[in-house]
């Protein structure tokens, strides 16, 4: 244990010193407390039904909005149509956990998700059914956004196991655009240009990301 002799200026000055630093240490301790309870009770106002919940279960509550505001935030990037024009296609991976359905000809088909995304104008969804058939794919669900003179057709279409197979292929040899569909949606659009098919590699943007199934 350490002795001091306060009698001295010394250990007086020492003393004093030791004194500041601890005050100092607890009121910035203080302050971080301040803070932290002032950043809680802004999150409660956020959260009318947190009010009681304990600081753990307040922040838990919290992750939960935030992840949840984010998932719907992303879905609404996907739906609203961009200013490029685009096709995508990709293996609707909720329908994949279903079991294998029978498409036309009683070949198997499986569950796809296709994106069209252009300048909207009469008959695209015309237009778009009849690509759609001509692949031999049969359409489940069709959706259309539509804002500022730009449409995204959302559609949830059930295609030939052999088609989708091929599209796959393509896709791992990065030459997902040859596909049969995509192809065909892709004709969808150009027709709507006007004759300036020479300027389509300079708007295209075609997501491949259609997985094959194990």
């Amino acid at each position: 244990m350490e002795l001091i002799n306060v009698s001295s200026p010394s250990s007086r000055t020492e003393l004093e010193t030791r004194g500041v630093r601890v005050h100092s240490h607890s009121e910035a301790e203080r302050r971080r407390r301040q803070r932290i309870n002032a950043h809680l009770a802004t999150l409660r106002s956020l959260l009318p039904s947190a009010s009681r919940l304990d600081k753990a279960a307040l922040l838990g509550e919290v992750v939960r909005q935030v992840r949840e505001l984010r998932m719907r935030a992303e879905e609404v990037a996907v739906v609203v149509p961009g200013e490029a024009d685009e096709v995508g296609v990709e293996e609707d991976e909720e329908a994949a956990r279903d079991e294998t359905k029978t498409v036309g000809g009683g070949q198997q088909g499986r569950m796809v998700r296709a994106w069209v995304c252009c300048e909207d104008r009469p008959g695209l969804m015309s237009e778009l059914s009849r690509a759609v058939r001509s692949v031999r794919a049969r359409a489940v669900r069709a959706e259309m956004v539509t804002v500022g003179g730009r449409t995204r057709s959302l559609l949830q279409l059930e295609v030939n196991e052999a088609e989708a197979a091929a599209a796959a292929a393509a896709a791992e040899r990065g030459e997902g655009h040859h596909s049969k569909l995509q192809a065909a949606l892709w004709a969808v659009l150009l027709t709507n240009r006007h004759g300036a098919v020479d300027n389509f590699s300079k708007r295209e943007r075609v997501s491949t990301r259609f997985r094959s199934r194990t």
